[in-house]
């Protein structure tokens, strides 16, 4: 039950433990040794019988941490970095720290502020997300070089060899892609691309590429478009598109650019799949309520967030990581009803 009154203290949990304040705040803090498995259960069952609550203030004063991590990530609108953030938070929650989200607008500038803001003291690390544009990353390096934890999210470059960078299966969500189309009979398969200056883009039409020449298709830059990861550059892209005809499939790069590309289909008065089969990357909600709905490739953007929780609590308590790249393998969904065979 609860406490009722005063806040709940470390003594309390000490005396209701049988144990001394140290331990008890060691196990609240996940400091290792000194205490038995059972201990340390029995004290984190007596914090939550009590509704224990820690003060962070005080708590950063003795530690010298502050109990947070800032997440800067490029736009909150986009699906996946909302799944990314809820499953950062639930694994940070864990040990009770919190996160500071910054959204940059996709503009450099913005995120040195927020950077040079953020990194005096103010949070225990950075997560930087990439920002679907043109990226400077010479604060970051700088950072890294100081031993600040920091992490990249969805970045690439020489220059990044050193941070410790999670990733996603760009790559292989392009090939995926076209392989299944193929199983499914398609051999003209039209592509909307990401944004012009955003790496993973370039990455996902790379596996786009493999995936066809894997499959002994020849790449046709007729049918290929960019989408600018939007749902109105998608439906504009997938007009463009459907004038000059030639494909029985497509593949949106982003779930916006899918959504876009649908809706351009279905006004033409074309219908999905029995006219043009679709496949979108990202597989978020979107695609799972479209009708009919959309055959996916899953990023896992859940557990991406869950990966780069671990990564950053590590470099927080100075463990170390073990290796520089971290990438989370893609899935393919073929639970939708947006492809036919042909």
């Amino acid at each position: 039950m609860a406490k009722t009154g005063s806040r709940v203290t470390i003594k309390d949990l000490a005396s209701m433990c049988d144990v001394s304040t140290a331990t008890v705040s060691r196990v609240l803090n996940h400091i290792q040794g000194g205490y038995s498995g059972e201990t340390e259960a029995r004290i984190l069952k007596a914090a939550e019988e009590l509704g224990y609550a820690p003060n962070l203030m005080a708590r950063s004063l003795v530690t010298k941490k502050t109990n947070l991590v800032a997440v800067l990530v490029p736009d909150i609108h986009y699906y996946f970095f909302q799944e990314f953030f809820a499953g950062l938070e639930a694994y940070l929650n864990k040990f009770s720290y919190r996160l500071l989200l910054c959204n940059t607008q996709e503009d450099p500038r913005q995120e040195e502020q927020f950077i040079r803001s953020l990194c005096n003291g103010l949070v225990d690390g950075i997560i930087v997300s990439t920002l679907n544009s043109r990226e400077e990353n010479e604060l970051l390096i700088e950072l890294n070089e100081e031993h600040f934890p920091v992490i990249t999210l969805e970045r690439y470059g020489e220059e990044l060899r050193d941070l410790c960078s999670v990733q996603v299966g760009n790559f292989d969500a392009g090939r995926m892609a076209v392989n299944y189309l193929y199983s499914k009979g398609h051999r003209k398969i039209a592509f909307i691309r990401g944004k012009r200056d955003a790496r993973n883009a370039d990455i996902r039409y790379e596996g786009y590429l493999a995936g066809l020449e894997a499959c002994g298709l020849q790449p046709d830059e007729s049918i290929v478009r960019y989408g600018d990861y939007t749902f109105e550059a998608g439906r504009q892209a997938m007009s463009e598109l459907l004038e000059n005809g030639g494909f029985t499939a497509v593949i949106g790069a982003n779930d916006l650019i899918t959504l876009g590309a649908c809706k351009a289909i279905m006004k033409t008065g074309r219908r999905i799949p029995a006219d043009i089969s679709v496949v979108g990357i990202d597989k978020t909600i979107l695609t799972d309520t479209h009708e009919p709905t959309i055959v996916s490739i899953d990023f896992c953007a859940h557990q991406v967030g869950i990966t780069v929780g671990e990564c950053i609590m590590s470099m927080i308590n100075g463990e170390s990581l073990g290796k520089r790249i971290f990438r989370q393998r893609s899935v393919l969904f073929e639970d939708g009803k947006s492809v036919r065979e042909v």
